[in-house]
């Protein structure tokens, strides 16, 4: 007999039925105690159960759907009453977490029309379940690059970027040696500046150097956020200037290449 192998260790499975259009496989939790999470107290007083019907990854392209025992239970420390909480299965959740990423990753190589019309998801759903995961994601990223900027001296990029086509630009503050963004902000003037790099820079003093362009708001930021950081201006701009007053000089020059 064909069999499903869900390879979710918190769960025990209970039965597998095997439908022309799917798979459902009743499970439950294996732990038999909770903690309260008003108190902290271990209780196994289940004050009810219902079933709670959640999709996960497909198996041999067919959906498979786990039905959850869910359990309620009665705090005996406090009498308050909480739900029974899952590793795979978020909080008011219909997906399973493995399944909400990799729906994030499809989307990723196409659009979210495309996979709501595929996998047949609401498209509001898909949309909601991709942006929860990317903010997840960014804050975990944001955490690693703090923890490594912790360590060691940071040198700082600041330039703007097109953002839309015509002149819709934004300040993007990178850490270059890590080559990570850190933030953007849509104005260029000092005080838009100084909050891009006060919100974003959470260790001021390992702030070594910053690399500017030619902008006097970014240099008098940059001087008031990190008044000891060597300020560097981009060669970029530099040879940009340059090549500019050449120019004019060949202009008024006949013959001048």
């Amino acid at each position: 007999m064909f069999s499903v192998s869900l390879e979710l260790p918190e769960f025990a499975v209970v039965n597998q039925e095997i439908l022309p259009t799917h798979y459902l496989v009743h499970v439950e939790k294996k732990d038999e105690e909770e903690r309260c999470p008003h108190c902290g107290f271990l209780t196994s007083f289940v004050h009810d159960r219902r079933t709670r019907k959640i999709r996960d990854l497909s198996v041999l392209n067919k959906p498979l759907y786990l039905l959850v025992l869910v359990k309620r239970y009665r705090c005996r420390n406090c009498n308050e009453v909480f739900t029974s909480s899952f590793e795979s299965i978020g909080s008011h959740q219909h997906y399973t977490k493995r399944f909400c990423l990799f729906l994030y990753e499809q989307v990723l190589g196409t659009t979210i029309q495309e996979i709501s019309r595929k996998y047949q998801i609401p498209y509001s759903t898909v949309e909601r379940i991709f942006y929860s995961v990317a903010h997840d994601k960014a804050k975990e990223h944001e955490s690693v690059i703090q923890e490594i900027q912790s360590d060691q001296d940071m040198t700082l990029s600041m330039d703007e970027v097109a953002v839309r086509k015509g002149h819709s630009y934004e300040t993007v503050l990178y850490d270059a040696n890590l080559g990570a963004v850190m933030g953007m902000h849509h104005n260029r003037d000092f005080d838009s500046t100084l909050e891009l790099l006060s919100l974003k820079v959470l260790h001021p003093e390992k702030v070594k150097n910053v690399v500017v362009d030619m902008w006097d708001p970014f240099h008098k930021a940059v001087r008031k956020a990190f008044p000891h950081a060597r300020m560097i201006v981009d060669k970029y701009h530099v040879v940009q200037k340059v090549t500019q007053a050449f120019d004019q000089v060949r202009k008024k020059i006949p013959g001048l290449n």
